[in-house]
């Protein structure tokens, strides 16, 4: 069965005293706001974007519309994305090739044989 101890169920002023010390633990949201600040001037700094690439109220708007790239990505993205789409054209073509064996049951004189009832 079961082999852990029952404990005594905790009082209630026990339990606020815990939630005040957990309480008192959490860092206010100004702390982290500002560290967050702190952080992304770094990053700026070390990538060397400036602060108007980013809009306020739109962060990671240059990120998402394709700002980071460089024309070599590009140029890259625009080689794999042609290859890609040309793979996928010539295999619907091969699968799409017609049967040798069908087109030449599909003859007139042979569908007439058949008609007959010679072949």
């Amino acid at each position: 069965m079961n082999n852990r101890p029952v404990l005594e169920p905790r009082t209630d002023a026990e339990d606020q005293a815990l939630r005040w010390q957990l309480r008192a633990l959490k860092t206010p949201d100004a702390q982290i706001d500002a560290l967050g600040d702190r952080v992304l001037a770094q990053w700026r700094e070390l990538n060397g974007e400036s602060a108007s690439a980013t809009q306020p109220g739109r962060p990671g708007a240059a990120m998402i519309l394709g700002g980071h790239m460089t024309t070599r990505r590009w140029r890259w993205v625009g080689i794999t994305t042609g290859l890609l789409i040309g793979a996928v054209i010539v295999t619907v073509m091969w699968v799409q090739k017609p049967d040798p064996t069908l087109d030449e049951l599909m003859q007139a004189d042979v569908l007439s044989q058949m008609a007959i009832g010679e072949l």
